[in-house]
């Protein structure tokens, strides 16, 4: 638990991701279908294709959707479909540029480019490490100071006390 809010399992984290890299990576994939043909036009439009999807995938679709207000704050679509939502330790909402440092900078330059040095070890540990972190947390979250929590209270769940997290949770919307 965090808080009074039940914190994500390792697979609906892995579910949420799985989701978030087909919508996120459609654009990608068909530009490279494009830019792969033998016709010089086709090549032109699949490489812009792609440059468009790489800004789609990482400058648009996990900031704007995680920057979401009310009950859909801190939620990709992968993440809302999962049932899961990102939340500041601090209580306060995800915003565009804490989305952007969350999923670009730590996750794709940090532990993505610059673990790929490392023979990629930094990346399969950020991914495998929420499965023995006690607070399901992983190395992204705790470098950003965020968990990864269920979106709907768990059924037959106590009501949260007044004050403290669970007002910030009513404030960002998750109560």
């Amino acid at each position: 638990m965090f808080g009074s809010v039940e914190l994500a399992t390792w697979w609906s984290r892995a579910g949420a991701l799985l989701l978030d890299v087909l919508f996120a990576i459609l654009p990608i994939i068909v530009g490279a279908i494009f830019a792969a043909t033998d016709s010089t036009a086709l090549e032109t439009i699949g490489g812009v294709i792609v440059v468009a999807g790489i800004v789609w995938c990482y400058f648009v679709y996990y900031p704007v959707f995680m920057m979401r207000g009310g009950e859909r704050n801190g939620q990709s679509l992968g993440k809302q479909i999962a049932g899961i939502r990102v939340v500041r330790d601090g209580g306060e909402p995800m915003t565009y540029g804490w989305a952007l440092l969350r999923e670009f900078v730590v996750r794709v330059l940090l532990f993505g480019v610059l673990g790929s040095f490392f023979f990629s070890i930094p990346w399969l540990l950020d991914y495998l490490w929420p499965i023995w972190d006690e607070s399901n947390r992983a190395l992204h979250d705790m470098v950003v100071s965020t968990h990864v929590v269920r979106a709907d209270p768990p059924a037959g769940a106590p009501p949260p006390a007044p004050g403290g997290l669970s007002q910030q949770a009513q404030q960002i919307g998750l109560s």
